[in-house]
């Protein structure tokens, strides 16, 4: 090789190496200029900013007392009455027949009493506060002793249920006649407390033998004789009314026959009379029953006896009333 073609060769490889160089130099200066500012980056949105609440106190704040209601003024009954008008009884503005009529008291239905004022009773029923007539209700009335009980007090005596061959008890006089010993105070209290209301009862029978219920039937079997009929039909017919012997409750001393001085007769007029209305609407709570009622007749065997009433304890008492059973349903015998 002569020293020219060496010289071309050398200088080519010069260029070759100074080009490289230029490259690496602009490549470096495009990445980062020394000395030069940085690039501003491009604006974000800004979040925004969330409020910040005062602390929750650590000691709560003092409650507020709760108010009290105010109590409310109660009505102060004295007692209570049942209504004992056919249909109802008109409660009125002002204790006088002519005041305003405010509503009704129902039959049967039962009162608070605030006031008695002469034939008038302040009452409250149904919301309505006004006066009915003391005509047509009666006071509601509890012993204030305790009223006897006891399975003799449950004793059936009818014309299937005999009693016992010499059947007898400890008799006490009452009222002109004699009742079951054990029924004494509780009788006693019983007409008191009717009187107390403005009721009289008088007592018309009570105990009675077997002697003398044996004269009593026969009495009224040969009233019957006497009207044209037979020994047979006149005792059936008798039987209706007067028991035979040891088929009859007066032979317990269990059994009051009630009336009242000024109506003295044993027949259905005496369920019109206030001493009835007193006994239908007091009865049971002293432990008596109206023990022949209407409607009854084919399962006592014995005819509507309104004057009839008959000591069965105070817990049975108030049974029959609610359901109306006789003494025979009550005891399943019916």
């Amino acid at each position: 090789m002569n020293e020219r073609n060496a010289g071309k060769r050398i200088g080519a490889a010069l260029l070759a190496l100074a080009a490289l160089t230029l490259c690496a130099c602009d490549a470096r200066g495009a990445q980062a200029t020394p000395g030069a500012a940085a690039p501003t980056p491009a604006a974000t949105a800004s979040p925004t900013a969330t409020p910040v609440l005062p602390p929750v106190p650590t000691t709560p704040p003092e409650a507020l007392p709760t108010p009290t209601a105010t109590p409310q003024p109660t009505a102060s009954y004295i007692a209570q009455v049942v209504c004992t008008a056919n249909e109802y009884v008109n409660i009125r503005a002002e204790a006088s027949a002519g005041s305003e009529v405010l509503g009704k008291l129902p039959a049967g239905e039962t009162a608070g009493v605030m006031s008695f004022e002469g034939n008038w009773a302040c009452v409250a029923y149904g919301g309505i506060t006004g006066y009915v007539s003391r005509d047509y209700v009666i006071r509601l009335s509890e012993p204030d002793i305790a009223v006897p009980s006891g399975g003799w007090a449950l004793i059936l005596v009818n014309k299937a249920s005999l009693l016992p061959e010499g059947f007898s008890i400890s008799t006490a006089g009452f009222g002109g006649g004699q009742v079951d010993a054990r029924i004494l105070d509780i009788c006693k209290q019983m007409f008191a407390d009717a009187k107390e209301d403005g009721v009289e009862f008088k007592l018309v029978d009570a105990y009675r033998s077997f002697e003398t219920q044996s004269a009593l039937y026969e009495q009224k079997v040969q009233s019957y004789i006497a009207k044209g009929k037979s020994r047979e039909d006149a005792e059936i017919e008798a039987a209706t009314i007067t028991a035979r012997p040891n088929t009859s409750e007066h032979q317990t001393g269990l059994a009051l026959d009630i009336v009242t001085p000024s109506y003295t007769k044993r027949d259905h007029g005496f369920a019109d009379t206030r001493a009835f209305k007193w006994l239908d609407a007091n009865a049971a709570n002293y432990g008596f029953i109206m023990r022949y009622a209407k409607g009854k007749a084919d399962i006592t065997g014995v005819i509507y006896e309104p004057w009839h009433w008959r000591f069965v304890g105070v817990e049975a008492a108030k049974a029959m009333k609610r359901s109306g059973q006789s003494l025979e349903e009550y005891l399943g015998a019916g």
